[in-house]
């Protein structure tokens, strides 16, 4: 009896162990970029800030050529590997007079492209206030594209970025902003949302990432990718220190436990 109860003491480990090696479903589904409709909120005075807090209740807009407009809100996320994007939010759509002509929900369905940029506030001993990415993740500058289906109205495609004050602006750009083209969709006029303090914001948890990170002052430094550590392998690929330990682990925990069923026998 003894020596059942030990066996299937030992399967159970083992199957908790086997589980364990895998990543979760949880965190196979998160992704490791995110994006947030910011709204910028400046600290001290207006014409000499020493800080910023972001509020994720930004509302960036772009115009179309008949003078209506469209307004977002939302967030969402990204992975450039797997290809794949998700996230949304709340549209507004405004003829040239100001009145409301649709609103509703709006989805991402695909990923299309990131581009990081270089460039950060560049301003020695501001503060950042309201992170919205996990702790220890980076956020960057650049511009983002994908898919989207908006409520009522169809499919189409979204560009949003990211230009902090430091980037070497491309041309027609001046700061944070977002258009929407395709299908019924002609949004292409962000140059007045470009100046207001409506805009996005990006940040990866991704250990490979570059970018701005905070300190414990909440002053953002730059950031370079991280490294992973590795054991030494013969005969080509290396092997992770975690994983190897969990290995290492396993294996003791087996032998243990075999010597346990041993005695009692």
């Amino acid at each position: 009896m003894k020596t059942f109860r030990i066996a299937s003491v030992t399967l159970l480990l083992a199957l908790m162990l086997s589980i364990s090696l895998r990543p979760s479903q949880t965190a196979a589904e998160d992704l490791p970029y995110t994006f947030f409709f910011t709204h910028y909120e400046l600290l001290g005075e207006p014409d000499n800030p020493t800080g910023v807090r972001y509020h994720s209740s930004g509302q960036p807009f772009a115009k179309a050529p008949d003078g209506s407009s469209i307004t977002l809100s939302g967030q969402g996320g990204w992975d450039p590997i797997s290809q794949t994007a998700q996230g949304g939010g709340q549209y507004t759509i405004k003829d040239a007079a100001g009145a409301v002509t649709a609103q509703g929900s709006w989805q991402v369905t695909d990923f299309v492209s990131f581009e990081q940029v270089d460039g950060w506030w560049g301003m020695p001993g501001f503060k950042e206030e309201g992170w919205q990415g996990p702790p220890g993740s980076v956020s960057f500058s650049g511009f983002l594209t994908v898919g989207v289906d908006l409520e009522n109205q169809g499919d189409g495609v979204l560009v949003a970025w990211c230009l902090m004050p430091e980037v070497s602006m491309p041309p027609n750009h001046q700061g944070d902003g977002i258009s929407l083209t395709g299908g019924n969709f002609d949004f292409t006029d962000y140059a007045e949302s470009e100046m207001s303090f409506e805009g996005v914001m990006f940040y990866s948890a991704d250990p490979a990432s570059t970018g701005y990170t905070l300190d414990a002052e909440g002053n953002t430094v730059p950031k370079m990718a991280a490294v992973p550590a590795t054991l030494p392998a013969t005969g080509g690929q290396s092997m992770p220190v975690t994983t190897g330990v969990i290995i290492l682990a396993t294996l003791g925990l087996a032998l243990m436990v075999t010597g346990l069923t041993v005695r009692q026998e």
